[in-house]
């Protein structure tokens, strides 16, 4: 049984504690909902046992909540920490819906100040949410997620590599040069305005750096085709959007022009209908051990 997740008025507002539209919990719900079957075949992959207690850092609004829950229960627990009260709140109403709730529970709280003891959980699960610090905060979130991790515990991070995306019809010319502008961007921006679209290639060196041991990198390929769910349309548009914002200084005004016309439903240049289209990405998922 899925889960119904609810969002309200303020949550399609909200962006959370990074001013970033990718950070708002419409878009986080729509990320989740456009990738699911391979959400599913992660959490799958985890290979968590029933009785285990793992920690969700940067949970958001609970979207992995209950898949995790199906696996420990019934006397394991998932504890989600986030930052934001909004995320937390929409976390607690859709907690009403998910089938595993009682062994479900969200708090706010500092990732670099988990407030657990040492080697409470089993398992420390952490997507999407590295991408928001500089490699020396990582390291920082790693070493204080190694601190709550049990020996013989296991930390879990699941990111993307941005240069993986991939989207047809768009000319290789045109979307290469995209996407080389976005990084230049990204290069020069300042500490509070940081977003590492490039991060799932470091995971594996930040693991070994913390001592982790046993580490394995699982890679899943994320393909969408014709014809799109509006999870899908709403995932991909506001994604190439926020691409094309921050790309614009190194792009021409027609460059510009046909890139927003592409997402475009009102545009006959729009192509999420096209028969045609197709977008990759590639997700990774890195898992170490905790020896000693």
């Amino acid at each position: 049984m899925k889960p119904e997740i609810s969002i309200s008025e303020e949550d399609f507002k909200n962006k959370a504690d990074t001013g970033l539209i990718m950070s708002s919990t419409r878009w986080l719900i729509d990320h989740y909902k456009a990738k699911e079957k391979y959400r599913h075949q992660m959490v799958k992959d985890l290979d968590l046992k029933s009785g285990d207690i793992v920690l969700d850092v940067g949970s958001g609004p609970g979207l992995w909540s209950n898949s995790l829950a199906e696996k420990v229960a019934p006397n394991g627990r998932i504890i989600g920490i986030d930052y934001s009260i909004d995320a937390i709140s929409c976390a607690q109403r859709n907690l009403e819906n998910y089938p595993y709730k009682d062994i479900i529970e969200y708090s706010q709280a500092d990732f670099f100040n988990i407030p657990y003891p040492d080697e409470t959980f089993d398992v420390v699960f952490c997507s999407n949410s590295l991408m928001y610090f500089t490699d020396s905060k990582k390291e920082q979130l790693l070493k204080e997620q190694n601190r709550v991790v049990k020996k013989g515990g296991r930390i879990v991070s699941k990111e993307y590599d941005g240069e993986t995306i991939i989207i047809y019809p768009i000319l290789e010319e045109l979307w290469l040069k995209l996407k080389n502008a976005v990084a230049q961007v990204l290069a020069k921006r300042p500490l509070e305005e940081y977003y590492d679209e490039y991060v799932a290639r470091k995971i594996r060196k930040l693991f070994l750096d913390a001592g982790l041991n046993n580490i394995v990198t699982i890679p899943y390929p994320i393909q969408m085709f014709s014809p799109l769910s509006s999870h899908q349309k709403n995932y991909i548009t506001e994604e190439s959007q926020w691409f094309i914002k921050t790309a614009f200084p190194h792009l021409s005004k027609s460059e510009v022009s046909q890139l927003e016309s592409f997402f475009d439903s009102n545009s006959s240049q729009y192509i999420l209908d096209r028969e045609d289209f197709s977008y990759l990405v590639v997700e990774f998922m890195t898992i170490g051990t905790k020896i000693s």
